[in-house]
């Protein structure tokens, strides 16, 4: 099984879609493979994680079935402890304490500081999940209102959003507010940076300008998936751009074939590409969309493959903002 296949199966097992084979094959490979050397993501560990946790209280219940998988139990439990610790549990050095009389929407503010030099989990009461990195801070309330979910950020974190369509999910650091209603990123807010960062690995987010409330215009996006958005404090300017490692939608039912190109019209291995990664590619004249393209991109990263496709045509591309330009001489025939 290829990166590339072994990436759908595992995207499936997020998911709960995958077969009893594929589940199969995905916990044999965790338990034989440590996690830190698998291509998945933080937030994908978490969901790991979580699931195995579910299926090894599910099993252990009744003593016959734990009996007949302890040997299984105990490989994939002695696995998962090692490597997944730290995200389990709160680190023990890190602080929580409940402020009093600070409130928000009217409760008592608990403050989470991460002391410690490795991420923290925060387990909150809706579900959602922050990964708290080192010298940061969150703030929540006891029990969120009934209108949303508002939590406070100073640093880093990563955060699985729990959907909840009648209460939005959202983060202020101070100069900007990030809002949404289920989905995963990661904001980037510490005291001393000149700047804020917004990444968006799942979903949709509205990150707007902490302005007057009174106001009926805010300096705002909507960003989505593999996009993401830097905020100047001092010029209060927002700047688009596409993150530095695209993450493949691997639900894109036109992605069975994956990545292996034979004869392919440019034009169209491109919109493969689009469908893939979210992402707008523009092609900007005539020689190159006239093209096709013949190679197997699999297992290379949203760039590699760009940087292969353009060097067969003697074009080049280029990032603006969000969307990709592509421009050349052209192939010769």
């Amino acid at each position: 099984m290829n990166q590339y296949d072994f990436d759908i199966v595992l995207q499936k097992y997020l998911s709960g879609e995958q077969s009893p084979e594929e589940e199969k094959f995905v916990l044999e490979y965790l338990e034989n493979n440590p996690l830190n050397d698998s291509p998945v993501f933080e937030s994908e560990k978490e969901i790991i994680g979580e699931r195995i946790k579910r299926k090894l209280y599910t099993d252990i219940v009744g003593l016959p079935v734990y009996v007949r998988f302890l040997p299984w139990i105990k490989g994939i439990a002695a696995s998962i402890a090692i490597v997944l610790g730290c995200w389990f549990f709160l680190d023990k050095t890190a602080s929580t304490e409940t402020l009093n009389p600070e409130t928000v929407d009217g409760q008592s503010v608990v403050e989470i500081k991460n002391t410690s030099n490795k991420p923290q989990r925060v387990a909150l009461e809706d579900g959602s999940i922050v990964i708290l990195k080192a010298k940061s801070s969150i703030s929540f309330p006891e029990h969120f209102g009934e209108k949303r979910r508002l939590v406070y950020l100073h640093g880093e974190a990563f955060f699985e959003i729990k959907r909840n369509p009648a209460k939005p999910f959202v983060v202020s650091t101070g100069n900007l507010s990030t809002q949404v209603l289920g989905t995963s990123f990661i904001v980037k807010s510490y005291d001393d940076a000149r700047s804020i960062e917004v990444l968006v690995k799942s979903g949709r987010v509205s990150v707007y300008e902490a302005a007057d409330k009174t106001s009926s215009s805010k300096n705002g996006v909507i960003l989505t998936r593999n996009q993401k958005i830097t905020f100047d404090k001092k010029s209060k300017k927002m700047e688009l751009a596409i993150i530095e490692n695209p993450v493949i939608n691997l639900t894109e039912t036109a992605l069975a074939a994956g990545f292996t190109f034979l004869e392919t019209p440019v034009k169209d291995a491109f919109l493969h590409l689009e469908k893939a990664y979210g992402i707008d590619i523009v092609i900007e004249n005539d020689a190159v969309e006239a093209c096709k393209f013949t190679g197997d991109l699999t297992n290379l990263t949203l760039f590699e493959q760009l940087d292969l496709i353009c060097k067969s045509l003697n074009a080049t591309y280029e990032r603006r903002g969000t969307t990709l330009f592509v421009r050349g001489e052209g192939c010769s025939r």
